[in-house]
């Protein structure tokens, strides 16, 4: 019955695997896996594309582990996504005592809950939320915590929209590298354009978002800010620019934020603020 899980395996039931394997590995209790043949330590496969964004597609991560060579087979597998934006959002295991952690959302590992190293087809189901090539990779694990294989797998998501010439952003807000200060409370206009009327329907769900971040020191300039207190997006045609008034709140003082306007093109463009 394939397993699910995204719950980390707590460090006590990882020391108990690691006193079960010791004894397993005494006993020549490892050696109850059948041989059989193996064409290589780790195997990944993945949709080339191109598919859609946020269209799930799934990856497929294999452990044959029947080298005759027990050094060559794996108990664990480390599975991390980069480049396009992508999310794992579920891992089924084809065997009852695999397990998968995959909480981290873009990278997590799947390990054998006696540490025993059985055969096991992993099935990832991932969303792509940008346009590119998002990149599997699969590092397999021996039982002393060493990588012994890895494989690759690239695919390309296509974004339906096309991206929207953006140029921006405009004064008062100064652009990323740039830390803009400003004092906590006021309205911030955040100003720019797509190149020409796009309607008001051209912000992502849930857009714009503001996050804390450390505050590293790098310098600040300072943002005047108009005396505007209601946020929403207007367009002036006579400009050609997008104005976003942003609200922030007097309890940001003394800390850092970026804030993220994300479109509906899937791109998302970022300033960095401090607050007094």
């Amino acid at each position: 019955m394939p397993r699910s899980t995204l719950t980390a395996l707590p460090s006590r039931r990882r020391g108990a695997v690691a006193l079960l394997t010791a004894a397993a590995a005494a006993f020549g209790l490892l050696a109850l896996t059948a041989p059989a043949q193996a064409d290589s330590v780790v195997q990944l496969s993945a949709p080339a594309g191109p598919v859609p964004v946020d269209a799930p597609y799934t990856i497929t991560v294999d452990l044959p582990n029947t080298s005759p060579d027990y050094a060559s087979r794996a108990p664990m597998v480390n599975i991390a996504l980069t480049g396009a934006a992508a999310t794992v959002t579920s891992a089924q295991a084809s065997a009852w005592d695999w397990s998968c952690d995959f909480a981290a959302g873009t990278s997590g590992s799947c390990w054998n809950l006696a540490g025993m190293r059985n055969p096991v087809s992993i099935t990832l189901t991932v969303i792509p939320t940008a346009g590119g090539t998002v990149t599997a990779k699969a590092d397999a694990v021996s039982i002393s915590n060493a990588v012994i294989g890895t494989a690759t797998a690239d695919t390309q998501v296509e974004n339906p929209n096309p991206a929207f010439p953006f140029t921006g952003f405009f004064a008062p807000v100064r652009n990323a590298p740039a830390v803009n200060s400003v004092n906590a409370g006021r309205s911030i206009p955040i100003k720019f354009s797509l190149d020409g009327d796009k309607g008001l329907d051209i912000l992502a769900a849930g857009s714009p978002t503001s996050r804390q971040t450390a505050c590293d020191g790098t310098a600040a300039e300072p943002v005047e800010t108009g005396a505007a207190t209601t946020s929403g997006l207007t367009y002036d045609a006579a400009t050609d620019t997008y104005t976003y008034v942003w609200k922030t709140d007097r309890a940001w003082a003394g800390t850092c934020r970026t804030f993220h306007l994300g479109l509906s093109d899937g791109t998302d463009h970022v300033a960095h603020f401090e607050f007094r």
